[in-house]
């Protein structure tokens, strides 16, 4: 989905990519983006699940989910799809305190593999 391509671009150039490093929001509530002007643009939001574990490592878990209200054609088409604002278009895994090539690294791949 082209909308989805720039998100791992908005989260390192604007340093939110350590919200998902070091989240500090409570369960089911979104780590980033927080402004309005970067949720419509942006067009999901990463609402925080919890902590799992895999091969001993420690990752936080994130829903990425389609925003509510004005957003890029191609995921409000998913959206009205996939059951709306609540659909989880992806998981996202971030190791616990991970670097930002890492956080980079673990959107873009969660981003390739949504499926359309």
């Amino acid at each position: 989905m082209k909308a989805l391509k720039t998100v791992g671009r908005a989260l390192g150039d604007s340093g939110a990519w350590k919200k998902l490093a070091n989240p500090t929001v409570g369960r089911g509530k979104t780590a980033w983006p927080k402004g309005s002007a970067e949720l419509e643009s942006i067009g999901v939001c990463f609402d925080y699940d919890e902590e799992v574990t895999q091969n001993e490592t420690v990752f936080h878990k994130f829903q990425c989910q389609p925003n509510a209200g004005k957003i890029p054609a191609s995921l409000k088409d998913w959206r009205e799809k996939h059951g709306g604002t609540h659909a989880v278009i992806t998981t996202v895994l971030i190791k616990k305190g991970a670097t930002k090539s890492e956080v980079l690294q673990a959107v873009e791949e969660a981003m390739r593999n949504v499926k359309t």
